[in-house]
């Protein structure tokens, strides 16, 4: 007989705190806390139709992703690889013709349009970093809180500038 163990939060979970309360009491960090912060997130990016809704999908996974750490820590960093996979599908759709190039040049290419300043640019350059350390890692990373929310919201932050051009260019 196989039993069905329940999903429990991740030990390292116990010393982290959620945020501060309405009398300024300090809350423990929950499923709930993690899922609003997603849900923050979730209204930087407008919803697409198809063909247009890879990034979408993509950072609703992150988003899920990032909140489910609650029961498994480096969900934490998975969600921002699949949040930078969303930006790199943003700037394929910006460019579709271009489709063998690598995300860099595609960035380069929308920097040079003016569509992403040089300090967006330099912040989406180092999230492709990141997502290449992420893909070919030696072992699991691990992120903190804070770190993974930069990453999560820079992302949707440039994927929502990025797919607004795409769309209105097709």
């Amino acid at each position: 007989m196989t039993t069905t163990r329940q999903p429990t939060p991740d030990p390292r979970w116990a010393y982290t705190v959620g945020g501060v309360d309405d009398a300024g009491q300090l809350r423990p960090m929950s499923f709930a806390v993690l899922a609003d912060l997603a849900a923050q997130w979730e209204e930087i990016v407008e919803p697409q139709a198809p063909p247009y809704d890879g990034p979408v999908v993509l950072l609703r996974t992150a988003r899920s992703l990032f909140a489910h750490a609650w029961f498994d820590y480096e969900f934490m960093a998975v969600a921002s690889l699949v949040a930078f996979q969303a930006m790199e599908a943003a700037f394929r759709l910006l460019y579709p013709d271009d489709a063998r190039l690598p995300a860099r040049r595609l960035l380069r290419r929308a920097n040079e349009a003016g569509i992403v300043s040089d300090k967006v640019a330099a912040v989406a350059d180092a999230g492709f970093d990141l997502r290449n350390q992420f893909s070919h890692p030696a072992t699991q990373d691990a992120l903190t809180v804070g770190m993974a929310c930069s990453m999560l919201e820079n992302t949707h932050r440039l994927v929502a500038v990025v797919l607004s051009i795409a769309v209105a260019r097709s």
